[in-house]
């Protein structure tokens, strides 16, 4: 039985790799290290909200597959319905914030690893 901590790992990596050769590989793992952050100070509904603003409807964009990329990771198919707040407890919320945090940390310490990303590479939101 794997782990969650097992799950996630396995789902950025492949997410990674997935993106590795692409041009936009840099700009990707810049996501990867900004999303943790903007977690821990905006929160996860409105992290999810500028990364969905962000996101093209003419060209699919690094931030629109980094949210899809992480709501694999977390079984996620669709933010808009999963963070509705009609349906989500408080609790549940901060649980859904705690998991995309743990799952954060694997796909920044891929994107470091991998993509050779550093925080000196840091972009401005």
């Amino acid at each position: 039985m794997k782990s969650v901590a097992h799950t996630y790992a396995e789902k950025a990596l492949h997410s990674i790799r997935q993106i590795e050769s692409s041009s936009s590989a840099k700009e990707y793992g810049r996501l990867c290290q900004l999303f943790p952050s903007m977690l821990l100070v905006n929160g996860l509904r409105l992290t999810v909200a500028f990364f969905r603003s962000k996101a093209s409807n003419d060209q699919p964009s690094n931030h629109e597959r980094y949210l899809s990329d992480m709501g694999a990771a977390l079984g996620i198919s669709n933010w808009e319905n999963e963070l509705s707040s009609h349906g989500m407890t408080m609790t549940e919320y901060r649980n859904l914030s705690q998991r995309a945090l743990k799952a954060a940390v694997w796909f920044k310490r891929y994107a470091e690893a991998i993509l050779r990303v550093e925080a000196s590479d840091s972009m401005d939101a």
